[in-house]
């Protein structure tokens, strides 16, 4: 293991060429995998219309637009930070290594409570599941080991084959919700089709703050296109297009699911979502189509939870290797498997933390779902459209006194535009984080506490570097960019 500048050590296999095979629908499949389409429809939707309003499916589409706005200087910067730490690296050059590295903590700490918390919907959904098509009760904790082990399992293979299995995943997923929607819109729905829920006046005269917390997180993680920039075909274009198709990808299907299972309620969609919102969409199904959609769609809400764990978990897995071939953390955290390319030291951290989350749990005899799962993803609800905020910001900032050819609505309207859309997000996010844990007291404001606690780690972890060892400062965020710019 050579040394790096300013006496770290970094292993020889974190600078080993990764084989570049990752395309655009590759990329894509990810990213539409981690938002778990299926998943989030019957286990939010219903949710956020009940809560909000029919409103719902409008909002999918605003949402869409202002992630799409916030994408115009993403992919703009991607062109000059020739790094897999996506916003972090960003962050890093636009506003400074200190504010970059807590930002890159803080993205940690996200994504790995995403994959981990979701281990808990998973159990509970598939317990569920077991139970409802053979009338076999299972404990939730062997779904709980079981995806653990299975995601540690297939994070150390090489990333083409998880690609793989999130791609077959994925599709069946959105063939399912089309499948669904044509059967409503076939029949007409309950009481005659309308587009009443994509009216302005529906998303706006509902509960805007609980419609817009919940559709948001429909998107987490589309950002993390960029962390697979050094295993694309075509870096440029690959991470470019896949942030565009992503997006669209997500606000389309969402939208018009949504838009359909009010259509099969009618007027009634409301209190029915509010009645039985785990049931709403089985019961569209069965109605529409038939009880074997109904039965097809219980197995694959497990499946698509367990894709949406594997696709944060190597997401984890990448940052904490960039991380530790900036030498930020533990150089052990670089390598690379020689025969699969994939970041295993990484790898088997987070999957050690998600073994010991679920033993907790289960020592603690806590709620997988109520506990594990919802609780446990109030960092990630706040943090991830805090970070494309401040990103939005480093990217004005970072093409503030250079545009680098490029045009003053990419660099300068656009990011300016999306980080004040991207503030109100997380304004009503913090606002309904008692609604979404349905707690009171201390716990509402506890984790979301969590990222600034972590965020302040980062920054320390920067300033220290700056004074012991200048040499792995300069590297933050920066790792084999030939023209790095960022300021001290």
């Amino acid at each position: 293991m050579p040394p790096a500048e300013g006496g770290a050590t970094i292993p020889a296999d974190a600078h080993r060429p990764v084989p570049g095979g990752l395309r655009v629908r590759d990329i894509t499949f990810f990213v539409v995998a981690a938002a778990a389409p299926l998943g989030y429809a019957v286990g939010s939707v219903p949710l956020a219309i009940g809560r909000g309003g029919i409103g719902t499916a409008g909002m999918f589409l605003l949402v869409g637009l202002f992630l799409a706005l916030f994408a115009v200087g993403y992919v703009a910067m991607s062109r000059h930070i020739a790094n897999a730490g996506a916003l972090f690296s960003y962050v890093a050059a636009g506003l400074g290594r200190p504010l970059g590295l807590g930002t890159a903590f803080v993205a940690v700490l996200a994504y790995a409570l995403a994959a981990t918390g979701s281990i808990g919907a998973f159990a509970v959904f598939g317990m569920q599941a077991l139970q409802s098509l053979t009338g076999i009760a299972s404990p939730w904790w062997v779904w709980g080991l079981g995806a653990t082990f299975a995601m540690a399992g297939l994070g150390l293979l090489n990333v083409d084959l998880n690609v793989k299995l999130l791609g077959f995943v994925m599709v069946i997923e959105v063939a399912v919700l089309l499948i669904l929607s044509f059967g409503i819109v076939v029949a007409g729905g309950a009481e005659g089709l309308s587009f009443d829920a994509l009216r302005p006046t529906a998303i706006a005269g509902g509960q805007t703050g609980v419609i817009l917390m919940l559709t948001f997180a429909a998107f987490s993680g589309f950002e993390a296109t960029a962390l697979f920039r050094e295993e694309a075909r075509d870096p440029e274009r690959t991470v470019r297009r896949a942030a565009f198709l992503s997006i669209a990808a997500i606000a389309l299907i969402q939208a018009l699911v949504t838009w359909a299972v009010v259509q099969a309620f009618g007027s009634k969609a409301m209190a029915a979502a509010n009645a039985q919102p785990t049931e709403l969409f089985f019961i569209a199904a069965r109605s529409f189509v038939g009880g074997w959609l109904a039965n097809v769609m219980t197995v694959l809400v497990v499946t698509s939870w367990f894709a949406s764990i594997l696709a944060f978990h190597n997401a984890t897995a990448r940052y904490l290797h960039v991380l530790g071939r900036d030498g930020a953390i533990p150089g052990v955290l670089a390598r690379r498997s020689g025969k699969t390319g994939a970041p295993w030291v990484a790898s088997l951290l987070h999957s050690g933390f998600s073994l010991a989350a679920v033993l907790c749990c289960i020592g603690w005899g806590l709620d997988p779902y109520l506990d594990f799962f919802v609780v446990g993803s109030v960092p990630v609800s706040v943090s991830i459209p805090a970070m494309e905020c401040l990103t939005a910001i480093a990217i004005f900032a970072f093409f503030l006194r250079d545009r680098r050819g490029q045009s003053v609505w990419i660099v300068r309207v656009a990011p300016l535009l999306s980080a004040v859309l991207l503030g109100a997000v997380l304004y009503f996010v913090l606002d309904n984080i008692p609604f979404y844990t349905a707690r009171e007291g201390a716990v509402n404001w506890i984790m979301p506490s969590l990222n600034l606690a972590v965020l302040g780690a980062g920054i320390a972890r920067a300033l220290q570097l700056r004074r012991s060892r200048p040499g792995l400062y300069r590297r933050i965020g920066h790792w084999g960019e030939a023209s790095a710019s960022a300021r001290s």
